[in-house]
């Protein structure tokens, strides 16, 4: 794995130093015993690129992952790691992963990972099959594919680690199963026949973060070693091309197409030609919204799910509700939060619902910016947008100019954008 990120560097022409830098915060108090990590850091140190620095909980309850990639969370005691991070550390860590902090939890950190538990921190939509976990200590089977990865029955150690099924949280996505167990412990009056075939290795997203958790033990186990630094490449790089993201927006051309007016075709911007018998200049914000996130393959309220009609509207109220949390989207603070999560390669859409139902609201693309905080306050970052004026780069206040008195009730949301070859 090393080797091949080297020569990825060296065909790009970096040197080493030249590398971006991995920071991996590890929580090293309370309930992190054993050997992961000094496992982890010894993984970590061989590498140029990840730099990793152990937090106590009060480190990460005073918000110190600020700065962070990630944080990994190794074995020892789930429940007496919630109590070392307390009420505030443990909303620390989701807020870390919800605005695109990545999160390993190996044993103890992927019980600490669950929702299925009161003190846990809830980045993972999973609980365990049972109460009785002191399932015993030693190697097991596993199977299945992680990072490129391929196992076939290979041997992993594993001590009292969680075997997991999926919780009922409706607005969280469901968890991917990686790799599970082939075969099972089953000490101390732990339920028998629950372990083989459920769930060792599991990903998913929380917000614009991602999770990663493991039942077993590669760090502790030979040759298994380097899937701990897969797992935190992984983890850490949920921030797009923003690059790339913005030459396509902008090839969607926005100042010819979706033109106020006339009536158009949702997904390309394009006249229809059907007369406009109502004598009202249509605008169409919404549809071109819909049309970047349809491009995107990213989810959002859009035709023929619901109609052009009051679509701002109707998008406005859907990016509040739960289903679009399970869907990805996260709530921004302000326009500061919405021009930083851009400049992350995020999606992110500012919108304005219309307090008369019957008129319609507005919604933008936010733009990446280098704005500071006195001119995001007085004009906020920067958008492309459709609408009575389409523009490929105006201010937030100018752009929701029609809507002045609403100014202030503008709300952001970001998505995690994946891109793939152009169709």
């Amino acid at each position: 794995m090393r080797v091949a990120w080297c020569m990825l560097f060296a065909f790009l022409g970096l040197g080493a130093a030249e590398l971006p830098i991995i920071k991996v915060a590890v929580y090293d108090d309370k309930g992190a015993t054993g050997k992961g990590i000094p496992c982890v850091t010894d993984i970590a140190g061989k590498t140029a690129d990840i730099k990793l620095t152990r937090l106590k909980g009060a480190d990460i309850a005073a918000g110190g992952l600020k700065g962070y990639d990630l944080v990994v969370f190794t074995g020892g005691s789930g429940s007496a790691e919630a109590a070392g991070l307390g009420e505030k550390g443990r909303e620390e860590v989701r807020d870390f992963v919800r605005n695109g902090g990545g999160y390993v939890g190996i044993c103890a950190g992927a019980y600490l990972a669950c929702t299925g538990f009161e003190w846990g921190v809830g980045v993972l939509n999973a609980r365990t099959v049972s109460p009785k976990w002191r399932r015993g200590q030693g190697e097991v089977k596993i199977g299945g594919e992680a990072f490129g990865r391929k196992l076939v029955d290979q041997g992993i150690r594993y001590s009292n680690g969680p075997i997991i099924k999926a919780d009922a949280r409706k607005d969280l996505p469901e968890f991917e199963t990686l790799v599970t167990f082939r075969t099972e412990l089953a000490e101390n009056d732990t339920p028998v026949g629950v372990m083989v075939n459920s769930p060792a290795m599991v990903r998913s997203t929380f917000g614009l973060g991602r999770v990663f958790t493991s039942s077993p033990h590669p760090e502790q186990t030979a040759g298994l070693e380097p899937m701990v630094e897969e797992a935190m490449r992984w983890a850490a790089r949920s921030k797009g091309p923003t690059e790339e993201l913005w030459k396509r927006l902008e090839a969607m051309e926005v100042d010819r197409l979706w033109l106020p007016g006339a009536i158009v075709d949702w997904k390309t911007g394009l006249p229809t030609g059907q007369p406009v018998k109502d004598g009202k200049k249509h605008t169409h914000c919404s549809q071109f919204v819909a049309a970047v996130a349809e491009r995107l393959s990213v989810p959002l309220l859009r035709p023929p799910e619901h109609g052009v009609v009051g679509l701002a509207n109707a998008q406005f109220d859907w990016l509040a509700s739960e289903a679009a949390k399970k869907a990805g989207w996260v709530a921004l603070k302000d326009g500061a939060a919405a021009q930083s999560a851009a400049n992350d390669g995020r999606l992110v859409l500012a919108s304005l619902k219309n307090p008369d139902a019957t008129r319609p609201g507005h919604i933008a693309v936010v733009r990446p910016g280098a704005k500071g905080a006195e001119a995001l306050a007085a004009d906020g970052p920067d958008v492309m947008q459709a609408g009575g004026t389409n523009a490929l780069r105006t201010t937030l206040r100018r752009g929701f100019g029609n809507h002045k008195k609403e100014y202030d009730q503008i709300a952001f949301y970001a998505h995690v954008v994946e891109l793939t070859a152009r169709k």
